[in-house]
């Protein structure tokens, strides 16, 4: 996603998640005043490796933060809250697990009213997880993979960025794709093309299995966002990744990701489809 760094000094004292006592990279699209929700929520570990990060809108309100309309920065079960992220809960395991629909090594997690959340002490020994929100009919089973984390207890992984996908997008995405088909992009993923410096990519261009996509409905299919609002709108007619750097894509089962532009391939990952997801993941390329 491509986002403007905002250093901001941390306020309140309410959060029951707790502030890192170190400034952090704000992820909101714009400059806000100081709020109960600067700052990231304290993300430590005692006997495995922790993942943090901030929960995404998707569609009109595409990488805005998922906020309650008036967020105190408290947990949402001690609020007692159902509202905006409060209506999800979270857990993260290791990628293969969520895969292959193993639970046995989840691990459940704690989100703010601010949509910021913790998973405490995951496996340090595996180096690709998936962190996932769910919630009720109302949401898409939203996951976001971290790929290649390091493999020491006792560490962090801060930053890791979760888009939401309710059910009214996922449809609003099928009716801009095809009015007529509404190709459904559940059991797909959402990617983000980023360079070295975390920057989005424009004119980046799906890859699966090292070839193009076909246009939806025929497997594998891909779609890109216009603009620069991350997995706002897609544009049926687009090529290419716009300033967003983003995209999506419904394989047909398991698969290589990658991407193409001009004197550039990325190194391909695999990946597969879970069924009544929607998977986001960011590519370095």
């Amino acid at each position: 996603m491509k986002r403007l760094l905002v250093l901001l000094p941390l306020v309140g004292c309410s959060q029951i998640l707790g502030l890192d006592d170190t400034r952090f990279e704000q992820h909101d699209a714009h400059v806000d005043a100081p709020s109960s929700c600067d700052g990231a929520p304290r993300c430590i570990s005692t006997t495995g490796r922790s993942v943090c990060g901030q929960l995404f809108r998707t569609g009109d309100a595409g990488g805005q933060p998922m906020r309650v309309a008036a967020p105190t920065g408290m947990r949402c079960a001690e609020l007692g809250s159902t509202e905006g992220p409060c209506a999800l809960s979270i857990f993260g395991q290791a990628k293969t697990s969520y895969f292959t629909a193993v639970g046995t090594d989840r691990v459940a997690g704690e989100i703010d009213d601010c949509g910021r959340f913790v998973i405490p002490d995951l496996d340090a020994s595996v180096a690709d997880v998936a962190v996932v929100a769910k919630g009720g009919t109302d949401y898409i089973e939203s996951a976001a993979l971290l790929l290649g984390r390091m493999t020491t207890a006792g560490g962090t992984d801060k930053g890791l960025d979760l888009p939401i996908v309710s059910a009214v997008t996922e449809m609003g995405w099928a009716t801009q794709l095809d009015p007529g088909t509404s190709p459904d992009v559940i059991g797909g993923y959402l990617v983000t093309y980023v360079n070295s410096s975390g920057i989005a990519i424009s004119g980046e261009e799906l890859r699966v299995n090292g070839g193009a996509v076909n246009k939806p409905p025929a497997l594998p299919w891909g779609a890109y966002f216009s603009g620069a609002m991350p997995f706002g709108t897609i544009g049926p007619t687009l090529t290419t990744t716009q300033d967003s750097g983003t995209a999506a894509v419904v394989p047909s089962g398991s698969f290589m990701l990658g991407g193409f532009r001009q004197g550039r391939t990325c190194t391909q990952v695999p990946l597969q489809p879970v069924s009544g997801a929607v998977i986001h993941v960011t590519l370095s390329c």
